[in-house]
């Protein structure tokens, strides 16, 4: 687990990579660049307004609960972030 407390988020260039990794082409529309997270990347749905935070390895999903970034399936990240 990731305290946010202690990772500033920032917000630079655009990493797209991590999220080019998980997702088909044709979903990355639906998808903006929040910043990162030490080294979580928060890409945010146009839709759902829900975040998929990913490592920037793409290997490692995050989910932002009670403070702090928990680490959880790729299935779950997509299915929270989708729905």
């Amino acid at each position: 687990m990731t305290e946010r407390t202690k990772i500033p988020i920032t917000v630079g260039a655009p990493n797209w990579a991590p999220l080019e990794a998980v997702l088909p082409a044709c979903e990355l529309e639906n998808f903006m660049y929040m910043g990162c997270a030490g080294e979580i990347e928060l890409y945010k749905h146009r839709l759902t307004r829900r975040y998929l935070n990913i490592s920037q390895d793409g290997r490692r999903f995050y989910r932002y609960c009670d403070g702090r970034y928990v680490e959880i399936s790729r299935t779950d990240a997509l299915d929270h972030v989708r729905s």
